[in-house]
């Protein structure tokens, strides 16, 4: 999860977005403990699988990747950047496979962010020319209509528009682009293409208002150093602290 540094011709460095990434990865390493507590070592509490608790995590889930898709846009490698972090992600798949393989991570939010900056890059000749206004709204269309994709339906507002049967796209490809197939059970962390990579696009369009004042002024005060430097090295601690906080609780909880 960790970006390049979010520069302008200027080379001044966004920091409150640095200081909102530290804030969500520390939600995350939160959000891991409760399911572990819940699902590994028997703690009574069913609320952390609740409507509430979910929706907090996507609200987490959908900064997150807008502000990685806006910091994508001004960095220079984003190939090299995707392909690296798509290996670790697969990694992270072989890893979870051999260790928890009833919560195995096929298409987590580190495999979302690796192709997401692929798809951006490859993309961006034709994504500048597009004015932001126009981006963004198209975006946030697609991602109401794709909500509830893995249902194979296409609806508004949760009215369905259309079905799309299980005759077809039907293979692995369907569950990277977000649509539920018969031999993959959705897992613990799962971001597929849809709709989640639109809030990545639109990451990418909003860069056209943090560019200019009195935006970029208030974006590049430094508040709070501790959240700061979580937000720059939010893949390390991404990585590290699922075993870290089993560990702990295995300590606590052993008899």
């Amino acid at each position: 999860m960790k970006n390049s540094c979010l520069e302008k011709e200027t080379k001044e460095r966004l920091y409150l977005l640095d200081e909102i990434r530290g804030f969500l990865i520390i939600g995350v390493v939160l959000s891991h403990t409760l399911f572990d507590m819940y699902n590994f070592f028997g703690f009574d509490m069913p609320w952390v699988e609740s409507g509430i608790a979910n929706t907090i995590s996507d609200i987490g889930a959908i900064l997150f990747i807008m502000i990685s898709g806006l910091v994508s846009r001004f960095s220079k490698d984003n190939i090299s950047r995707g392909l690296k972090l798509l290996c670790v992600a697969s990694a992270l798949t072989l890893v979870t496979d051999l260790i928890v393989p009833d919560y195995v991570i096929y298409a987590g939010i580190l495999h979302h962010l690796a192709f997401a900056i692929v798809i951006l890059e490859l993309l961006k000749p034709v994504l500048v020319k597009i004015p932001p206004v126009a981006g963004i709204v198209f975006n946030l269309v697609i991602a109401i209509l794709t909500f509830n994709l893995y249902e194979r339906k296409i609806s508004l507002f949760g009215a369905t528009l259309l079905e799309i049967p299980k005759s077809i796209m039907n293979g692995g490809l369907s569950y990277l682009l977000g649509l539920k197939i018969d031999n993959i059970t959705i897992s613990s962390d799962y971001y597929p293409l849809l709709p989640w990579i639109t809030f990545f696009f639109i990451g990418f369009f909003l860069t056209s208002y943090v560019s200019n004042e009195p935006v970029k002024s208030f974006l590049s005060k430094k508040r709070c150093n501790f959240l700061a430097k979580a937000g720059r090295h939010s893949l390390l601690i991404y990585l590290v602290h699922q075993p870290i906080v089993y560990g702990i609780l295995y300590l606590i909880t052993m008899k």
